[in-house]
């Protein structure tokens, strides 16, 4: 029983971490690209999000120490690596840490506005106040909220479809809009984004390693299950008018009821993200760079919540910004440490990945690609 315990708790960290601010973007790059390109490109970067995951999950296997991905690019890599890939991780995870806190505060005004009437900027601040209170409560409490959190929002997905499923039109699943094409890349890279959560995974799974595999194999799978149902869902009712946030452009067909339940489920998917991230960079500071324990809570809260006050709160904005560049470079540096750690690595791994070289450095093309496409065409 601990060991399955163990494993719903490890898969709950993944799937967590991953569907966060990102879901929310998948309906409209559908509904813009066409609900086929988007669906493509879902099987795409949900495979490659497997690939990579498992391959850091061999990393983290074959290392005694611990560490976060930053200092696992300096162990493997080098120090120029790991300022690399230091860069790309604070940036993705302040960047989307400061995308829940703007989204949360739409959320939570449809939510209880009814109740208590404050400003969308008023509930922003009492979502990153309390979040980052949770913050201090430790890894073994975040992994128990995040199972919970995660069944519940399973849950409302599955509830958002039963409601709308009847009222779903073919039509708008059948367009297809080439001037947008590749829109859905960049958001569903996103989207996937959780690899930082796989060394949470083996602690939670300590002594029990061998299940790490099977653990990232189920929460990259079920999650890019739900984002099919979510996004088959919204741009089957919704179509074109379709919003950026996913719920409002229900209101109209489905009611505020729905609209109610999918804020619900924004702020359980934002919160349990929230959390994550925040533990996973909060190690960084722990691990790697050997801070004490109040000093990497503060580092991890603070940037954020500053950029909030300043005034820089465009969702859109913030999550282009956080999209295809960071977690892309991020993706391009796993890579790398994945096969220097074949050779370089001081434990056997409970599992080991076969991957042809070829492969490995066609995903490298790929993610580079990516990066000069958004950086000078798009």
């Amino acid at each position: 029983m601990g060991e399955n315990k163990n494993f719903f708790y490890a898969t709950a960290v993944l799937v967590g971490t991953m569907v966060g601010v990102g879901v929310f973007g998948v309906p409209f790059s559908f509904a813009k690209a066409g609900f086929g390109v988007g669906f493509l490109f879902l099987l795409l970067t949900g495979f490659l999000t497997l690939v990579v995951d498992a391959m850091f999950g061999e990393v983290v296997l074959r290392t005694k120490e611990k560490h976060q991905t930053v200092g696992y690019a300096g162990l493997y890599l080098g120090p120029v690596w790991k300022g690399v890939m230091f860069f790309a991780m604070v940036l993705s995870i302040y960047a989307a840490m400061l995308a829940y806190i703007i989204i949360a505060g739409d959320f939570l005004s449809n939510i209880l506005s009814a109740f208590f009437y404050l400003s969308n900027t008023a509930y922003s601040y009492f979502f990153a106040l309390i979040l980052s209170v949770l913050l201090l409560f430790g890894l073994k409490r975040i992994s128990r909220v995040e199972l919970f959190l995660t069944v519940l929002f399973i849950a409302v997905v599955l509830i958002i479809f039963g409601f709308g499923v009847s009222r779903v039109n073919f039509d708008n699943l059948q367009n297809i809009n080439y001037e947008f094409w590749f829109l859905p890349y960049g958001i569903l890279l996103f989207a996937f984004a959780g690899m930082s959560a796989v060394p949470l995974q083996r602690e939670i799974l300590r002594g029990e390693e061998r299940q790490l595999k099977r653990s990232i194999v189920w929460a990259v799978s079920m999650v890019g299950a739900l984002y099919t149902i979510f996004a088959f869902t919204v741009v089957g009712v919704s179509g074109d008018i379709t919003s950026p946030d996913a719920v409002t452009g229900l209101f109209d067909f489905l009611g505020n009821k729905i609209v109610v339940l999918g804020s619900i489920f924004g702020v359980l998917a934002v919160g349990t993200s929230f959390l994550m991230l925040g533990e996973a960079l909060k190690e960084v500071f722990r691990w790697d760079f050997g801070l004490k324990k109040g000093l990497p809570w503060l580092l991890t809260v603070m940037p954020p919540f500053v950029l909030f006050m300043i005034g820089l709160r465009t969702f859109i904005d913030v999550i282009g910004f956080a999209g295809s560049l960071a977690i892309g470079l991020i993706l391009i540096v796993l890579i790398f440490i994945y096969i220097a750690a074949k050779s370089k690595g001081d434990r056997m791994p409970e599992y080991s990945l076969n991957i042809p070289k070829w492969f490995l450095y066609s995903m490298v093309a790929l993610f580079a690609a990516g990066i000069v496409y958004v950086l000078f065409v798009s």
